[in-house]
């Protein structure tokens, strides 16, 4: 793949614009815009997406990956299949966990720990539900179906589906995210407002005064 700085600099010379009405149009500074041209920054997948946004140009011609781009979600995704991707030669990779992220926004994000041989039982909620397996082992029920899902695999399912897990003998640790809030946060307490009296001056809440100790 022909280096990643002299591509970027081609469409920009193209489209007959400058550093700064890129740096304008991507959010990025002028300096890093001339040092990832020169190859003398290293580019994460954020900033590329921000050049390439600003370019209109196709990002995966600028990262080698490990499969196809496009694919359908799978309801789970063993570790050794989830799709990594590298730009140029940066050290810097990126596994993801799933092709693409639910529609609804994710409410919640949370840490399911499973002591060793812990069961739940099928209790289908609304919108969907993404795993990652942190530690240990589960096996994961949705339907009829069964899978064994160990440390780096991660699953996906509609939360309405029935599903159910199992941890396995050393217990499971699970990262999860839900597009259900389960729990709402306490609505906080209105601060109390300044009484006008008839005349329109305001009046502030009396402070409470203490009592005074008898000397003797």
């Amino acid at each position: 793949m022909p280096d990643i700085g002299a591509q970027l600099r081609k469409a920009r010379q193209e489209r007959g614009w400058t550093l700064e009405t890129l740096s304008v149009r991507s959010g990025l500074s002028t300096g890093f815009l001339s040092q990832v041209e020169r190859d003398q920054s290293t580019l994460s997948i954020v900033s590329l997406a921000a050049i390439c946004h600003a370019l209109d140009l196709p990002m995966d011609r600028l990262f080698t990956s490990s499969g196809p781009l496009l694919r359908g979600p799978d309801r789970v995704t063993p570790a050794a299949e989830q799709l990594r991707i590298q730009i140029g030669d940066s050290a810097v990779a990126y596994r993801y966990l799933s092709p693409q992220l639910p529609a609804a926004p994710i409410e919640e994000l949370l840490i399911a720990e499973f002591p060793a041989g812990a069961r739940q039982e099928a209790t289908p909620h609304e919108g969907e539900e993404l795993g990652y397996i942190l530690a240990g082992a589960l096996t994961l029920w949705v339907g009829d179906e069964e899978h064994a899902l160990a440390v780096g695999d991660s699953y996906r399912i509609a939360s309405r589906e029935r599903h159910e897990y199992r941890a396995g003998r050393s217990g499971a640790r699970i990262l999860m995210a839900v597009t259900e809030r389960f729990i709402d946060a306490a609505p906080v307490p209105a601060p109390r407002r300044a009484r006008k009296s008839a005349a329109g001056e305001t009046s502030r809440p009396r402070e409470r005064k203490e009592p005074r100790r008898a000397t003797t």
